[in-house]
C-alpha cells in the first residue's frame, strides 16, 4: 500500500500508520501532502489503514521450541524420541539461513501436523478446573 490512497467507493482518504504519524506534524512534507489531498477531495473522510485481524486465529503463544522439545520427549516412545528430537533440531538449524518470517511458522506447521492432539492438550483439565471452580463459587454464594 502506498502512504496515502483515495478510495472512491467509500469516499475516503486512506493513509498508512507511519504516514499518519508523520502527517501529525505540520512542518513535514506528509502534512502538506495530506492537506493537498484533502483540498482536492473536501467531502472525503480521512482514515488510517488498518489490517483486518482474524479473531478466530489460534496463535499458540506458548508453543516455543523448548515446549516442542518437552512435548516430544514426553509423548514419543523411547525408540522414536531421539530421532524426532534430532529432526526438530535439524529443522531449527536449517531455518536459521532463512528469513525470520519463515523460521518459526514452518517448524510450527511441521509440529502441529505431526502432533495434532497438541491443540487440545490440557484443555480437558482446564475445563474440569474451571467447572469445579465455578461450582465452588456457586456453592459459596448459596451458603452465604
Amino acid at each position: 500500500m502506498r502512504d496515502i490512497t483515495i478510495n472512491f467507493e467509500e469516499r475516503t482518504i486512506v493513509m498508512t500508520r507511519k504516514f499518519a504519524e508523520l502527517a501529525a506534524d505540520p512542518f513535514t512534507t506528509e502534512f502538506a501532502k495530506l492537506q493537498e489531498v484533502r483540498n482536492a477531495y473536501p467531502n472525503f473522510r480521512v482514515k488510517r489503514h488498518s489490517i483486518r485481524k482474524n479473531p478466530n486465529k489460534e496463535c499458540y503463544r506458548g508453543l516455543t521450541y523448548d515446549y516442542m522439545r518437552d512435548y516430544i520427549a514426553s509423548h514419543e516412545s523411547e525408540m522414536e524420541r531421539e530421532s524426532v528430537l534430532d529432526e526438530l533440531e535439524e529443522m531449527i538449524t536449517i531455518s536459521k539461513c532463512h528469513s525470520n518470517c519463515h523460521r518459526y511458522p514452518t517448524i510450527k506447521k511441521w509440529f502441529l501436523e505431526k502432533y495434532p492432539r497438541v491443540e487440545m492438550y490440557g484443555v480437558e483439565q482446564i475445563d474440569q478446573i474451571a467447572a469445579s471452580t465455578i461450582s465452588e463459587l456457586i456453592e459459596i454464594e448459596t451458603t452465604a
